[in-house]
């Protein structure tokens, strides 16, 4: 699942180099992308219930759920409340709880949103990356402003909205799944303590901590983030995890 003013396309290819033993699904949140916003309030409780509305309509008993950023948080949402549909969590570029500073630059920009449209600047798209990465790849800096520049201002707003209220620390400790925590150094947005503070919250949970990678991750690392993926899902399927 992306991120805050993402979709599908947000992932950029990074789990295509998953053996095809897999099955991959990769879904547009709820009004982002090809996805119809629908009419029920929009909240992390609604997220939650749509990802397990696509198990059921796909007949899909459990699965490996991974999530970044904004969508990281929502298979927070997934683990505590829907925990039988979870094999195991890769948790990406996020946070277990959203600190009162935070949650106020969230609501201002839901706020700024609202009033003026989304429109996020090259320097800001930047932010999502490590300053070498971005330095290096202006054309992918620019696919993803563009990308976050076609989000429906209601959604990103909201998205905006709800990420300025979770805490799920005490819920996660009920959580048996294994969960690989993952974060780069250099993330400019999500502070890697938050990464640190979520991995203790979960009893089995692996935290990697990578040098030189920022927010996006997962489209710095490219192939090398299937296999981080390949290698963690392999040994839960095969109870070494």
């Amino acid at each position: 699942m992306h991120g805050l003013g993402g979709s599908a396309a947000s992932w950029c290819g990074a789990l295509g180099g998953l053996p095809r033993r897999y099955r991959v699904i990769v879904p547009d949140l709820r009004g982002c992308g090809q996805s119809q916003a629908g009419s029920s309030p929009y909240s992390l409780r609604v997220l939650a219930g749509d990802v397990v509305a696509w198990l059921d309509a796909l007949s899909i008993d459990r699965c490996h759920l991974i999530g970044h950023s904004f969508g990281g948080v929502v298979a927070q949402e997934v683990l505590t409340r829907h925990n039988d549909r979870i094999r195991s969590a890769v948790l990406v570029s996020t946070s277990s709880l959203v600190g009162p500073q935070a949650a106020a630059n969230w609501l201002r920009l839901a706020d700024s949103v609202r009033d003026n449209g989304v429109r996020p600047s090259l320097k800001a798209s930047a932010r999502a990356f490590s300053k070498r990465f971005a330095a290096g790849h202006p054309e992918l800096v620019q696919a993803q402003s563009d990308l976050t520049a076609s989000s429906d201002p209601r959604i990103y707003a909201a998205q905006a909205e709800a990420s300025a209220d979770y805490d799920y620390t005490d819920a996660l400790a009920a959580v048996a799944q294994p969960v690989l925590v993952m974060q780069g150094k250099e993330d400019r947005m999500t502070p890697v303590g938050g990464s640190v503070l979520l991995a203790r919250a979960l009893p089995n949970a692996t935290l990697q901590l990578i040098d030189g990678l920022g927010h996006n991750l997962h489209m710095e690392l490219g192939p090398d983030f299937a296999r981080h993926i390949e290698a963690f899902v392999t040994a839960v399927d095969q109870g070494s995890r």
